[in-house]
């Protein structure tokens, strides 16, 4: 929607109209041609999606930082943080061909006789072979007396993830995981069988991942039923096009919702809407800590359930509405972005030096609690000088607004400062609807929801999700309820080989 409305009517408003304007050009330009890096210092221009931890200092950097920007925070010196993998490809499991390259020359030229072996030169290389699909052929001897007078025994054949059907548990791991871990459409899995030499369509391949996502519901089931017990729960959405054949001549627009919480488990859920019905169908009856932004079905939901919820604030919210401000009020917005950089840079440390949720709570108490007074202290110094639909007006009067909860992580040191972690789980998810475009019909939400929380777990507890999904559409076909609980990521230990064959 444009946000011109009507003409100014003074020179006064055509120059806020103006401001405005020269805003949103800014942060347009950002979005297209600004720099992937987001470790941009505040001095010279921040882009939009800026992350709060790209803003900190080199680890050799800190202690000296530290002692200036954050004062009474201990210098670490030791504190290193963990280095990038050096760029050589390493495997679990490498086949190794070895080639032996003589040289022509064997005898010496001098006095002709047989060169002697001093040494070894060896350098190595990496061929690629591609992946083949085996055809698993089942033989199930039929038996019978020659008496004729018994019956026939046969062996019965082993629980498989689709009755009667072509893919062994691989194989449907496989399907799942390149279209929603590697984003690859189902058309160009398609494609890739093809140069395998086998042809699956992809409405088989379709009917496939309907049928792993079944076998994967009540292990999700298991996981939020653990997850909403808790009491700290992390809470996000994010959209998605849909083809509903009752909306004609354009997707409709569903919603992926996610609960998570640090170091645990992530649920995702699929619902045609963003209302507080929804939300409230998430969470369940959840009770504690809610971290989420500032959306206010949230507060609509705790305004129901007076006492049930503890709304915690995203700081990182708070400052990306203060960094769009810095184009147009730099020295009044700058301040309260490094003031924010100082609460990072106390829980930057805590992070290096492991602290327990115990160190952290007083760590903030000691440092991070008076930085937030003084930020609250300028933002209602700010905040009748400032044009309210003004960038920085807006973003003052959100910090404002969700002040309570932006402070409520000093409440507990479980907490986090912000919600990103949830952003991070959303991940995958936005990259994949940039290939897959969108949900073929409004019932196959669920299916991604689904195959979503299983890989994000998996990869929160770094557990290949390959090795979980194939071991459990190998096992769940033949499992019980009770056993379900010992299958979640939490608990998931893979069956030894010779209980697989």
């Amino acid at each position: 929607m444009s946000i011109i409305t009507t003409l100014p009517q003074s020179l006064e408003e055509a120059h806020v109209l103006i401001e405005k304007l020269q805003w949103r050009v800014s942060q347009l330009e950002k979005q297209l041609f600004g720099p992937t890096s987001e470790r941009v210092l505040s001095t010279e221009g921040l882009s939009k999606e800026q992350i709060l931890l790209s803003l900190f200092p080199s680890p050799a950097e800190l202690p000296a930082t530290a002692e200036v920007a954050v004062e009474g925070l201990p210098a670490t010196p030791e504190a290193v943080s963990p280095r990038r993998p050096a760029h050589t490809p390493t495997a679990r499991v490498l086949e190794t061909v070895t080639e032996r390259i003589e040289p022509q020359e064997k005898l010496c030229p001098h006095c002709g006789k047989a060169k002697c072996e001093i040494g070894c030169e060896k350098s190595e290389r990496f061929e690629y072979s591609p992946a083949k699909i085996i055809r698993h052929e089942i033989l199930r001897p039929k038996l019978a007396c020659p008496c004729g007078q018994g019956t026939v025994s046969i062996a019965p054949l082993p629980p498989t993830p689709v009755e009667k059907g072509y893919p062994g548990p691989g194989l449907i791991a496989q399907v799942m995981l390149a279209k929603y871990d590697d984003h690859l459409p189902l058309y160009r899995q398609e494609q890739q069988f093809a140069r395998l030499g086998v042809y699956f369509p992809r409405q088989m391949l379709c009917d496939w991942v309907e049928h792993g996502a079944r076998w994967l519901q009540p292990v999700v089931r298991q996981m939020k039923t653990e997850l909403l017990a808790g009491d700290y729960v992390q809470v996000d959405e994010t959209p998605v096009k849909v083809m509903d054949p009752e909306v004609k001549g354009k997707c409709a627009t569903g919603y992926l919702w996610l609960a998570g919480r640090p170091g645990g488990d992530v649920i995702f859920e699929f619902h045609p809407g963003r209302g507080k019905e929804y939300a409230k169908e998430l969470l369940g009856d959840f009770s504690g800590y809610l971290q989420r932004d500032g959306y206010g079905v949230y507060g609509a939901l705790a305004k129901d359930y007076p006492g049930r919820f503890k709304p915690c604030g995203c700081m990182a919210h708070a400052r990306r509405k203060l960094v769009e401000a810095l184009e147009i009020q730099p020295k009044e917005a700058e301040w309260l972005v490094l003031e924010m950089r100082k609460l990072y840079l106390i829980e930057r440390h805590a992070r290096e030096e492991a602290m327990t949720a115990e160190q952290r709570h007083a760590l903030r108490h000691k440092l991070a609690a008076p930085i937030l007074g003084g930020i609250k202290v300028r933002l209602d110094q700010l905040q009748p000088t400032l044009l309210p639909q003004s960038p920085l007006g807006k973003a003052v009067s959100y910090a404002l607004a969700e002040w309570t909860p932006l402070n409520r992580y000093l409440e507990d040191g479980r907490l986090e400062i912000d919600n990103n972690l949830t952003e991070n789980a959303l991940r995958p998810s936005c990259i994949g609807k940039k290939n897959y475009l969108f949900f073929g019909h409004p019932d196959a939400g669920w299916r991604s929801a689904v195959i979503y929380s299983v890989i994000v777990s998996c990869r929160r507890r770094q557990i290949d999700p390959w090795d979980y999904l194939r071991d459990l559409m190998r096992r769940l076909p033949a499992a019980k309820n009770h056993e379900i609980p010992n299958l979640v990521p939490a608990r998931w230990k893979p069956l030894e080989p010779a209980l697989q064959s």
